[in-house]
């Protein structure tokens, strides 16, 4: 399984992970499933219910959950994931990220170094299959 995520929308993510630094970002990931990609469309950037509570969580606000299901009707997506950054940490999923895990959904996982777009350092994405099981990594396409 791969997730493709185009250029345009990459940059979209990238500008929420700056200008959130030393915080993290996060938002949704709209698009559709064709083969064994997930093809993300809009990239929606979300309000994080920590904010600047605590550097190292996030949680997206219910209100955007809302919207991202209301644009995904609007416009025919689906919900494929979220995004989110590890601001000075490696883009791997912690311990937190993978009990708060939902099956089915891409997880995307920026490394930010810095409050510049030039500073996300890495990418990577995982699929929890269920509660118990351990994250499997998926490929990341930005195209």
């Amino acid at each position: 399984m791969s997730i493709i995520i185009p250029n345009f929308e990459f940059e979209i993510i990238k500008k929420h992970a700056a200008e959130a630094f030393p915080y993290e970002a996060c938002g949704g990931l709209l698009g559709k499933i064709e083969k064994d990609s997930r093809i993300v469309v809009k990239a929606y950037p979300a309000g994080n219910r920590y904010g600047r509570i605590t550097w190292d969580s996030f949680e997206i606000e219910p209100k955007d959950i809302l919207g991202m299901d209301k644009l995904c009707v609007k416009e025919d997506l689906d919900i494929l994931g979220f995004y989110h950054t590890h601001p000075n940490h490696p883009a791997i999923p912690s311990n937190f990220d993978v009990n708060a895990s939902w099956p089915f959904y891409s997880y995307v996982i920026l490394s930010v170094k810095g409050n510049s777009m030039d500073n996300v350092t890495d990418i990577r994405s995982y699929l929890m299959a269920d509660r118990v099981s351990v994250p499997v990594e998926e490929e990341v396409i930005i195209k």
